[in-house]
Formats: structure tokens, C-alpha cells, sequence
């Protein structure tokens, strides 16, 4: 993962971006299929009980009913790469089952996630993708139109049968969002993580509308957002089920990593037991700290360096051995400015890897002239 990654555009209706995913990249079919049965593999035998057949039924009908264009692309996903729609939503769901499951995995997703107000205006949103290293070769930049429905082009980072904002993403409005793992007890019928952070990207201009959106809806439960817009407003947002969301807004920094601050959220958190969860509260010091001491304007180079960094305990930057496929790893490092609507990316660690630049501006106009003429 030492190359730049190039951009893979999804033009039309959800349902169609959705079977587009199988098509850009056919050399690829193979392992996105391999990578999603070995997802499902892991949680198979929580699959087999009635009451987790159960939850996944009604939270297929309450995708259906609330997101529809979730469900649009969802289900193109599943079409394109010769899969069930009921075997895509359970593996896009595993991390729910596995807490379910009360038997947590050997590897759990990591991430570190800040943004930063700008001085000149806009935030730095920044996040370290620590994930499966089966998805290193899966993840891919998309830039996501749908011209005849008037939506706002989306620029995200995600991963190959996996929709829209799976990972992080920002809209042309400058609404930018990622997240972090956390794992709960406190899960139930709502809103899916991932198909929420595509909804605030296609629904909301801003972090206040993004905000009173999610205030406003009921929620799967687990993990946390980090928000900015192009005003500089930033926020993170801790995510429970029963519990209702736990917001801060802010117009100067805000940070997450993988444990939950708020004390009611925190009762549900599941005690970690991997060195990703155990090293959250070091790499969120560390975080907290150097934004603490950052004056005017944030330089992307001093961004890049911190993601960059390593230590003996709480590493921001993750390696994972060589001979290891699957073990996790930080895959990428994600830098959105809002202001000026661009994307920074490494294709891997950021220590080592190649950065490339993405202007959904400029691509969202350039598409648009290319549609034009067809």
C-alpha cells in the first residue's frame, strides 16, 4: 500500500452507485467477497440464534423505512458483487453482533480522530484508519454524485463492498465526518454507524444540522463521531442506543479514540481487552495535548507528523507484522480541510506511505461537465 490511491467515481441513483462499486474495480471481486465471508465467518455462530436473526430483520426494515438510499446502495452492493442483501447488512453489522456476543474478538478496529477550528477559516478534520488488514487492499477514495436527485457530491474514504461514508467522508457543502470504534452493551433498532454518516453527509450543510439530525433519530448504538464544517464548528458525538447521544460542540478542538469519556456511556463500554483499546486513553492524551498547544493556523505537515508518530505504548501510527494479512493496522490517515474542500490521504501508514490530494471541487464540477455531455 505504497502507491497513491486513485479515484474511484460513482455517478446515479444509490442503487445503481452501489452495483458501479463491482465494476470499477472487477480484479478486485474476488477479494471483497473473501474479505466479507471472512467477516461473516467470524461471527457465524451468533448468526444462527433466533434472537440476533431477529435484531438483523428488523434492522433491515428500519433501513428500508428511515434511510431508503441506504438500503438503495446496500442492496447494489450486494447485486454487484453476487451476494445476499441479508449478507452484506450482517457483515456490515459485526461489530454489533460481536459485542452481542459478549465474547469480544482478538482484534477490535481502532482509529484516532480530532478536528481542529481553523484560523483562516474552515476545521481540519484528521483520522488514522485502524482496521482489518484485509481491507489495505479493499480501501479506495469514491467521489459519489447523483445529479438528477440534486445531492451534494460526496468525497469518501472507504472500503470496497461497503457503503458511502464507511469510513470517513466530506460533502461539497464542507461537512466532513469520521469515526471510531467503541465497543457497548447498549445496542438496539436504530441507525447503523456507517449509513448514518453517509445520511449527515447527503442530508446536512453543516455540523448544527448534522447534530439536531442525530439528536433526532434513534441509533444502533456503539462508537463515536468527529465533525467539522466549513465555518470551522467542530464536534464529536459518543453514540449509545438506549443512552441518548452525548454531544460536544466546540469551535476550537475536539478528539476520540476508542473508549467513551462520557460517565453514563462509559458504564455501557465494554471492558477492552486488545492493545487498540487498551492503548485508547494514551493516544487520546497524546492528541488532546498536542492540540492544546497549536496557536493560528494548523499547518497539514505538523498534522501528518503527529498521525505519523510512534511510541512504546499508544501509538498513533499502528504497524502490523509483515506476515500478518489480517491483523489490524493504520491503512490509512485522512486529513479533510473544510474550508478548502480537499482530501490529504496516505495509502497506509502515514510514517511511510505516499499522500495524495483530492479536491472534491474541482471533481465535482469536472464530473458534472462529463455528464453534461454525454
Amino acid at each position: 500500500m505504497n502507491e497513491a490511491l486513485a479515484l474511484i467515481t460513482l455517478a446515479g441513483s444509490a442503487l445503481s452507485r452501489g452495483q458501479q462499486q463491482a465494476l470499477r474495480r472487477p480484479d478486485l471481486v474476488p477479494r471483497v467477497r473473501a474479505a466479507i465471508s471472512a467477516r461473516l465467518a467470524s461471527v457465524q455462530p451468533m448468526l444462527k440464534q433466533p434472537s440476533v436473526a431477529n435484531y438483523l430483520k428488523q434492522q433491515k426494515e428500519f433501513l428500508a423505512d428511515q434511510d431508503r438510499p441506504g438500503f438503495d446502495e446496500s442492496l447494489g452492493i450486494a447485486t454487484g458483487y453476487g451476494l445476499t442483501h441479508d449478507e452484506v447488512l450482517a457483515y456490515l453489522h459485526a461489530n454489533i453482533l460481536a459485542d452481542i456476543s459478549a465474547t469480544a474478538p482478538a482484534e477490535r478496529d481502532g482509529c484516532t480522530s480530532w478536528a481542529h477550528c481553523l484560523g483562516a477559516g474552515g476545521a481540519l478534520v484528521v483520522k488514522n484508519r485502524d482496521y482489518r488488514g484485509e481491507h489495505g487492499i479493499l480501501q479506495q477514495v469514491f467521489l459519489h454524485c447523483d445529479p438528477a436527485a440534486g445531492a451534494r457530491a460526496q468525497l469518501c474514504v472507504g472500503s470496497l463492498g461497503s457503503p458511502g461514508a464507511f469510513s470517513s467522508g466530506m460533502n461539497a457543502a464542507g461537512l466532513a465526518v469520521v469515526d471510531t470504534q467503541i465497543g457497548t452493551r447498549d445496542h438496539g433498532v436504530g441507525w447503523l454507524r456507517y449509513f448514518l454518516m453517509t445520511a449527515l453527509l447527503r442530508e446536512c450543510a453543516d455540523v448544527d444540522e448534522a447534530l439536531a439530525f442525530i439528536a433526532a433519530v434513534p441509533h444502533a448504538g456503539g462508537g463515536s463521531l468527529v465533525l467539522g464544517d466549513a465555518c470551522g464548528t467542530t464536534a464529536c458525538v459518543e453514540l449509545g442506543h438506549a443512552q441518548a447521544p452525548v454531544i460536544t460542540r466546540s469551535m476550537t478542538s475536539v478528539a476520540r479514540t476508542n473508549h467513551y469519556l462520557d460517565a453514563r456511556m462509559a458504564s455501557h463500554m465494554l471492558s477492552p481487552t486488545d492493545d487498540l483499546s487498551d492503548s485508547s486513553p494514551l493516544r487520546l492524551a497524546q492528541v488532546q495535548s498536542w492540540l492544546a498547544q497549536q496557536r493560528g493556523d494548523m499547518d497539514l505537515a505538523k498534522a501528518q507528523a503527529l498521525m505519523s508518530s510512534h511510541q512504546d505504548q499508544g501509538s498513533i501510527c499502528l504497524h502490523a507484522p509483515a506476515s500478518s494479512q489480517t491483523q489490524s493496522r493504520t491503512l490509512s490517515s485522512v486529513a479533510y480541510d473544510t474550508h478548502a474542500q480537499t482530501l490529504h490521504i496516505s495509502n497506509g501508514n502515514p510514517c511511510n506511505s505516499v499522500w495524495a490530494r483530492f479536491a472534491l471541487r474541482e471533481l465535482a464540477l469536472a464530473t458534472e461537465a462529463m455528464n453534461g455531455h454525454e
